[in-house]
């Protein structure tokens, strides 16, 4: 059975994509620095004899290989990385613009999307390498797509996954490792509640939702996208237009 890594692990998407890849037969490690929020995914997944789940904080490097080694020792491989977790602008300041912002908050929003995507895709590459084989999936979003008003830092973060996300990729097609990612519109999560506010809906009558983003995750994870590595997929329901 195929093992999957998930950070960001008690959000709404990564509850949606463990679920995906659960039916699809694989086995799941959650991790997230909000024990709380990931007690309650583990539940909704079926318990800790479903998935294994770990407090980890992404920014912190040796925490990082900490954790991908002991996957690998409890399960024998890591053969998809699912970088989830981030930080929002409401969690870190609030929409406003760049020159009321602060350094601390270009820290928070930098280290929690970019730094912690950099720290599990290094340390999971070897062992893929090894391998020959192997997935990463990162989070980006739209705002990295076109920019935002008041996101400044956030839209800027986002878009260092995609360019990290398509440089990645060259570098490891040679050994048979993907490396996607994906640009979520106005997306529920646990942050925004089911229905977060939108200037405007999408040609399809909605904001996006978790399970649209689990669906992406976990297709480009599966042999049917084994020819897809270096992308940005947009699950923005037509709002970006890039």
């Amino acid at each position: 059975m195929p093992i999957a890594m998930i950070t960001g692990g008690g959000s709404w998407m990564s509850l949606w994509t463990a679920r995906r890849l659960l039916e699809d037969g694989w086995q799941v490690d959650l991790f997230d620095i909000d024990t709380d929020a990931m007690n309650k995914v583990v539940a909704e997944l079926g318990g800790a004899d479903v998935v294994h789940s770990q407090q980890l904080d992404v920014t912190r490097t040796d925490c990082v290989r900490a954790a991908v080694a002991g996957v690998i020792d409890r399960r024998g491989s890591v053969d998809a990385l699912v970088n989830v977790a981030g930080i929002t602008n409401l969690a870190a300041g609030g929409l406003k613009p760049f020159l009321e912002t602060t350094p601390d908050e270009w820290d928070r929003l930098i280290a929690g999307n970019f730094t912690g995507t950099l720290n599990c895709s290094h340390a999971v590459i070897p062992q893929m390498k090894k391998q020959k084989s192997g997935n990463i999936v990162s989070m980006a979003a739209s705002r990295g797509l076109r920019g935002g008003p008041g996101a400044a830092i956030y839209s800027t973060a986002k878009a260092g996954i995609i360019l990290f996300t398509q440089m990645l990729s060259t570098e490891l097609g040679p050994y048979g490792i993907r490396v996607n990612c994906i640009a979520p519109g106005n997306a529920e999560n646990r942050w925004k509640g089911k229905n977060p506010p939108s200037e405007k809906v999408s040609p399809l009558g909605r904001v996006t939702s978790a399970e649209d983003v689990g669906n992406m995750i976990t297709f480009l994870l599966s042999d049917r996208a084994n020819h897809i590595t270096g992308t940005c997929m947009d699950v923005s329901g037509g709002t970006t237009l890039h």
